[in-house]
């Protein structure tokens, strides 16, 4: 037995609303529709025409006295016409004013050229008017919905006759089916969806969505078995989403390094915790010398390489879980120390310092590869801002100092 024939319930109600408003108001709405737009479009030209006419001569007289500010202010006055959305001013030797908002800017700009004061002949500027479409839409929206007010009576009798038709034949149907949905739980999944519809109707959406229902139900059935697995699956997926996105947002690709954003969540932490316990806290600010040069001489893959091994130093000679070093930022790094004092955190910093340059021997041979430290020690009632400054600080002294040295030395 064949299926019924599919008849569309939009295409019945199209047909219904169609033969009363098109007839009523589509003649009579088209008609006047295009006698205001051309209407409004010749006022709206008119308008802009008179504004850039009657500004050429200001913006001569400014131009030729060389008065960027009276420039600017005359452009201003222009974009804060209705009319007008955005105004660009171009100078023969090469200067360029706007006002307005640059994104209502399009190719058919109003152009005008600017003669000198006074002479017909020659162009100092260029005025280029682009038109505001907002402004032009309001007075044209404005012009219809007073034509609008004219067959309001017909559109009253269009809406109610596509409000019986849309409860005969959508609203009951529609609402038998969103009680069911309401009254869906798991023990009633077997249960169909059945709607009483008058003889004859046709096949159309309603049927559709009942047909929907059933092919969800057999579906959610025969799903529920391995549902446990899956979810257990989308969760290992999901976490190790959330891992990749976390290491991708606090580590630095290149050094494999904590990256500024962590380091600058994590320094108020341990300052926080050396208070609490009354620990020490000590922070080692470090800068590869002359990292440019290198960068010029050798290339940036090299340069790129320098920076890893730096950071796989450090992280071979510090304490592991309990030292930890993050990129601040180019070619510096800064080290953190939790429970050490100023001259344990200054031979750290030497100590790092000599196994830099001996790790660098392999990298670049014939190159000698340094760097400067500086270190400084927590002391009471100090913010993490100050405590950085004084490190960087000592950093900076090193550095005018001949570099490849650790300040404050024992």
């Amino acid at each position: 037995m064949s299926a019924p024939l599919f008849r569309p319930i939009a295409t019945t109600l199209i047909r219904s609303v169609f033969l009363w408003a098109t007839l009523c108001a589509l003649a009579i709405g088209s008609i006047q529709a295009a006698y205001s737009y051309i209407h409004v479009q010749d006022r709206f030209e008119l308008a802009v025409r008179e504004i850039g006419q009657t500004n050429v001569p200001l913006l001569s007289v400014s131009i030729w006295d060389i008065e960027p500010e009276a420039i600017r202010r005359q452009l201003e006055v222009i974009a804060a016409r209705p009319e007008i959305g955005y105004v660009s001013l171009t100078v023969t030797t090469g200067q360029t004013f706007s006002a307005g908002d640059k994104g209502l800017t399009n190719d058919r700009p109003r152009r005008f050229d600017i003669p000198p004061p006074g002479r017909p002949v020659g162009v100092i500027g260029n005025l280029e008017i682009f038109e505001n479409p907002a402004a032009f839409y309001r007075e044209l929206i404005y012009t219809l919905g007073i034509a609008s007010l004219g067959y309001g009576v017909l559109t009253l009798l269009i809406c109610i006759l596509i409000a019986y038709l849309l409860k005969r034949d959508l609203e009951r149907p529609l609402r038998r089916v969103a009680q069911f949905a309401s009254e869906l739980t798991p023990n009633r999944l077997t249960i169909p969806l059945e709607l009483a519809r008058s003889p004859g109707h046709g096949r159309d959406e309603i049927d559709l969505v009942v047909e929907g229902f059933s092919v969800l139900q057999s579906g959610i059935n025969s799903h529920i078995a391995n549902l446990d697995e899956q979810v257990a699956q989308r969760t290992a997926e999901l976490e190790s989403a959330l891992a990749a996105i976390h290491r991708l947002s606090t580590i630095d690709p290149l050094t494999g390094c904590f990256n500024r954003r962590l380091f600058n969540e994590r320094i108020q932490e341990e300052l926080d915790r050396a208070i609490r316990y009354q620990r020490a806290l000590a922070v080692i600010f470090c800068d590869i010398d002359h990292f440019k040069r290198i960068n010029d001489t050798c290339g940036h893959l090299l340069g790129d390489q320098v920076l890893q091994e730096a950071a796989e130093c450090f992280r071979r000679e510090l304490r592991g879980h309990i030292d930890w070093v993050a990129r601040y930022g180019g070619e510096e790094f800064v080290i953190v120390l939790p429970e050490t004092s100023l001259p344990a955190a200054i031979a750290t910093a030497e100590r790092l310092r000599l196994a830099l340059t001996e790790s660098m021997v392999a990298l670049l041979p014939g190159l000698t590869v340094t760097a400067s430290f500086g270190v400084t020690q927590h002391v009471p009632g100090e913010t993490v801002q100050e405590l950085l400054q004084r490190a960087d600080n000592q950093l900076y002294a090193a550095k005018a100092a001949g570099r490849n040295q650790t300040l404050p030395r024992l």
